[in-house]
């Protein structure tokens, strides 16, 4: 099974007919086309694909399964969204019924469509969840990397009102 993916309007029928009872020859009567050509306008986005990529994207810039070269990311089939999935107890996004391989009820990721259909990509980079926008520009990349004894050293000095 090969994947397809037809993300813009035929240009040169309409619904797929180029007249009465006659199906495009370009795009074999399905109305998309996989090619830009003649001025094509994109197609809908599939209701099966997240409307925008969510803060901790695989695709946004410094996620994870980018930082590893894409290692962890498919390009010749569908990347599912993890949002709404179940967590496993070793931290991993579980789907609750596959049917042939595909996990029913996710949606496919918004930032792999991007990638394959030649969107932009998400130009916010990667947070994890759970910090805010605010939480994330706070943080001072020497606090991150202390070792565990001065960052309770430096809690402490935080909960004593800062003084030294």
């Amino acid at each position: 099974m090969s994947l397809s993916i037809f993300p813009y309007r035929c240009p040169y029928c309409v619904g797929g007919y180029t007249g009465p009872g006659e199906k495009c020859l370009h795009c074999a009567g399905t109305s998309l086309t996989d090619s830009p050509d003649g001025g094509a306008e994109r197609a809908p986005r599939p209701p099966g694909v997240m409307r925008a990529a969510c803060a901790d994207c695989a695709f946004r810039a410094g996620s994870p399964e980018l930082e590893a070269n894409g290692a962890q990311l498919p390009e010749d089939e569908p990347f599912f969204c993890h949002q709404g999935l179940p967590v496993t107890t070793t931290g991993a996004y579980m789907p609750t019924a596959m049917f042939n391989g595909l996990p029913l009820g996710a949606l496919v990721c918004a930032g792999w469509w991007a990638m394959r259909t030649g969107e932009p990509l998400p130009e916010k980079p990667y947070r994890e969840v759970g910090l805010s926008e605010q939480q994330l520009e706070a943080m001072v990349p020497t606090e991150v990397r202390l070792a565990p004894e001065a960052q309770a050293a430096l809690a402490r000095r935080r909960e004593d009102g800062g003084a030294r």
